[in-house]
């Protein structure tokens, strides 16, 4: 039998990660969780089963369960998976990837990634816990992601290109081969980067500029 997976969160992402699932046929989704939704409440076909302070009673009843957090804002899903190790109970998380992403030789995935539909990874890139690479996204050879990093739809990574946890490379970007992004950067839509951008800041633009520097924490969806 395919192991039960609980999903986290229920925005319009969920959806996204919820068809993923769907489409790789790994799992058998056991129930969304959400604080912000009542219990027997439907989300996107599924049944709301509780919320993450419950995943100790739950896994009683789905002992084999992995859990998969559906927040795209990279602080708030650090936080929300720092929250669910932090339970009296070890809670796997479950790495996802669309059966229609290509995925190279000596890639890792971290735990709590999903990789959407029609990427692509390249071989010798690490991809760290907790990201996101979104629809149609291209990362080359040898890049470093790491921890909550978001790639969104469309973006393309050079070579050896490293972003640091929690960064942002947005809608349609592109960053030349060998460029840095620092930890909690965003790179706006459509910028290209051809120098590398160091932590806490805000660039776009063509090519890309600073803009302004980003707080700890700071929203960016």
């Amino acid at each position: 039998m395919k192991p039960w997976i609980f999903v986290l969160g229920s925005s319009g992402h969920t959806k996204v990660v919820i068809d993923v699932i769907e489409q790789e046929g790994r799992y058998r989704i056991a129930g969304v969780l959400d604080p912000h939704r009542s219990i027997g409440e439907r989300f996107f076909g599924i049944e709301v089963v509780g919320q993450e302070s419950e995943l100790p009673d739950l896994l009683t009843r789905f002992p084999d369960a992995e859990v998969l957090v559906t927040i795209g804002d990279n602080t708030v899903r650090k936080r929300v998976m720092d929250s669910v190790e932090a339970l009296p109970v070890p809670v796997p998380f479950a790495t996802v990837v669309h059966p229609s992403a290509q995925i190279g030789r000596e890639v890792e995935l971290g735990a709590g990634t999903v990789v959407m539909a029609s990427t692509t990874i390249n071989p010798g890139t690490h991809v760290g816990r907790g990201v996101i690479v979104n629809t149609g996204a291209n990362v080359d050879h040898d890049c470093h992601l790491g921890d909550y990093v978001s790639i969104a739809p469309g973006a393309t990574l050079g070579g050896n290109v490293k972003v640091g946890s929690r960064g942002v490379v947005s809608l349609g970007a592109s960053v030349k081969h060998g460029i840095s992004i620092g930890a909690n950067t965003v790179v706006g839509a459509g910028a290209v980067v051809l120098k590398d951008v160091p932590d806490n800041l805000v660039a776009y633009g063509v090519p890309a500029a600073t803009i302004r520097t980003r707080k700890e924490g700071e929203r960016y969806l």
